[in-house]
């Protein structure tokens, strides 16, 4: 059964999709602009790549449940669905508050800064989705 996908879901599935294009794009910008390097290139991949997959992983089920009308199980290794959002969130904000502090002599690209509010919205999205006066409708 398909359902309307509230508010932190929504902001979940967002969260996730950006971080994803966000992977696509430049992540470190020699100065100048001459060359840059993607989440997914050597060098960063495959750290670097991790939030994205959380993104894909935490927005994908989310979509699935919503859109596909797909019912997961409860939980996963005795964890629910808004906690494994959450980790997933905070894990990919983890990573993405290592390369914040790094300085590499390169600068941070569109890339870098939307897989960064990306991740801020995963959390955002799982602490709501946590809160919700219907509860989490099972899944996610």
């Amino acid at each position: 059964m398909k359902s309307k996908p509230t508010t932190a879901e929504i902001v979940l599935m967002a969260g996730g999709a950006v971080a994803l294009i966000g992977s696509l794009l430049a992540f470190y910008q020699v100065p100048g602009g001459s060359a840059s390097l993607n989440a997914w290139d050597k060098g960063l991949f495959p750290i670097a790549a991790y939030p994205a997959l959380a993104g894909a992983i935490s927005g994908g089920v989310v979509a699935l449940r919503c859109f596909a009308g797909i019912h997961f199980s409860a939980g996963v290794g005795g964890f629910s669905w808004p906690q494994i959002h959450l980790l997933l969130g905070i894990f990919a904000g983890l990573i993405m508050a290592g390369y914040l502090i790094t300085n590499t002599g390169l600068d941070r690209g569109i890339g870098f800064w939307a897989t960064l509010a990306a991740t801020i919205a995963i959390v955002v999205g799982s602490v709501m989705l946590k809160n919700e006066p219907s509860g989490p409708r099972g899944l996610a």
